[in-house]
């Protein structure tokens, strides 16, 4: 790629970013944190989780999970549960008011990304969709490619 439109991305992406935190902010209500909101919509996308599966899917490590899920118990937004089976293993799903922040979340970010397709036609849609996974999927390759070479003995 030649590096002017290296560049003029990574502008695009700085402006992306800007942008994606005026929203994140805005969408997450009742005063739960980024990191917060993001395990909300885990758990509601896996109903029952557990904290490991949990950490995994956010790249988080499982302390910082535990302290994120602790803080959503005690607000009442997440039901923690230990099986009998099982009391090293604990899983995560949302309750009432749990259910009803992510409704909340789901639908002012849905609305948000709906205006930010104005415009475009359902090709161009789809199209982008496509390309912006493809782009992401990359950039996750490259770090854990990183992190792999950064600390090779790491899991």
């Amino acid at each position: 790629m030649e590096i002017k439109n290296i560049r003029k991305f990574r502008e695009i992406l700085r402006q992306f970013d800007r942008e994606l935190f005026f929203q994140n902010n805005a969408s997450c209500c009742n005063g739960i944190s980024l990191a917060q909101c993001h395990t909300l919509l885990e758990i509601e996308n896996q109903e029952n989780i557990s904290m490991s599966v949990l950490a995994k899917i956010l790249t988080l490590d499982k302390s910082t999970i535990s302290r994120t899920v602790d803080g959503l118990v005690n607000i009442g937004l997440v039901n923690r549960e230990i099986p009998a089976n099982n009391r090293r293993m604990s899983t995560l799903s949302l309750t009432e008011q749990g259910k009803k922040t992510c409704q909340t979340i789901n639908y002012n970010n849905d609305k948000y990304v709906d205006g930010t397709f104005e415009g475009f036609s359902e090709t161009e849609q789809q199209e982008f969709i496509k390309l912006f996974e493809k782009v992401t999927q990359n950039m996750s390759k490259i770090r854990q490619s990183t992190k792999d070479k950064e600390n090779p003995d790491c899991c």
